[in-house]
Formats: structure tokens, sequence, C-alpha cells
């Protein structure tokens, strides 16, 4: 009698397409964050803008571009 021992079969279809998923889901919650970083930051340095700090100031401090902060 023959015992399969799944843990050395490939995954199944219905296996790939959860990992697949599961990645997909992953990395929109990265890029979720990464825009979330990138709002804030733009929030952050229009404040600082408006309290007087200098550009150059405001673009060490949150890592802006010199040109995105003076589009704000």
């Amino acid at each position: 009698m023959w015992y399969l021992d799944r843990k050395n079969l490939p995954p199944t279809f219905g296996e790939l397409e959860k990992l697949v998923r599961e990645e997909g889901r992953e990395e929109g919650r990265e890029e979720g964050r990464k825009e979330g970083l990138v709002r804030e930051q733009r929030k952050i340095a229009k404040s600082m803008l408006n309290a007087g700090f200098t550009i150059e100031m405001i673009v060490k401090l949150t890592e802006l571009s010199e040109e995105e902060v003076r589009k704000l």
C-alpha cells in the first residue's frame, strides 16, 4: 500500500492561488503605508511652511524633495 506524504507534494492550484492572493494583499498594504507616509510628510511640510520654516529645513526634516515642498 502506498502512503502519500503531503509535505513532499507540490502545492495544489488552490494553495498557489491563496499564496498569490496573500502576497498581493501584503504588497497592497505596503504600498498603502508608503502613500500614507508621504501624505503625512506633505501635511507636516505644509504646517512647517505656515510656521515660517525655511524650505531647506523642511526638506531636511521631512525628506521631501525641494520641488515637492515648493509645490505646497
